[in-house]
């Protein structure tokens, strides 16, 4: 990410914020990240993921040490971040940007720790949606999310 003095305000409030939100008991806490169109979204958040996940691990007071992440977009927006995340993780390899397709469908599949899981918000908005219909091999979103919360105790922090 460059030095732009609005990005790196934003990436470290956003941190700062989401472990707060994290510290808080209950499941759902919601974080607004507005910023205008070429504002560079996509590379904030992706720094502000890779700083957060660094902090989670380093910071004593930090209520997780491991995270998972969703990241849910409209239209064809969650392939075109997962591809800018792959790219910009490429290096780091700090967090790994996967599709529905990469998970593990088996019984025992969950969100690893670290794992940003991009997703279509159409694919999840409608009742007869692939993503949350029941299946043989309990592959829905919302048993893979089970699975990582409950299973294995990892927290999701969805984006």
């Amino acid at each position: 990410m460059k030095n732009i003095a609005y990005q790196q305000k934003a990436v470290k409030e956003l941190v700062g914020k989401t472990i707060d939100l994290l510290s808080l008991s209950g499941n759902r806490h919601i974080l607004v990240f507005k910023s205008p169109t070429g504002s560079g979204k996509t590379v904030m958040a992706s720094e502000m993921l890779m700083r957060l996940n660094n902090e989670l691990i380093e910071r004593p007071d930090s209520p997780y040490t491991e995270v998972a992440y969703i990241w849910i977009a409209p239209n064809k927006l969650h392939e075109q971040s997962y591809f800018k995340m792959k790219n910009y993780f490429t290096e780091t390899k700090v967090l790994r940007p996967v599709i529905y397709d990469e998970l593990d469908h088996s019984i025992d599949g969950y969100i690893k720790s670290g794992e940003i899981l991009f997703v279509n918000w159409e694919s999840i908005n409608k009742d007869n949606a692939i993503m949350i219909r029941d299946t043989e091999l309990s592959a829905s979103l919302y048993d893979i999310t089970r699975r990582t919360q409950v299973d294995n105790g990892i927290p999701i922090v969805v984006i």
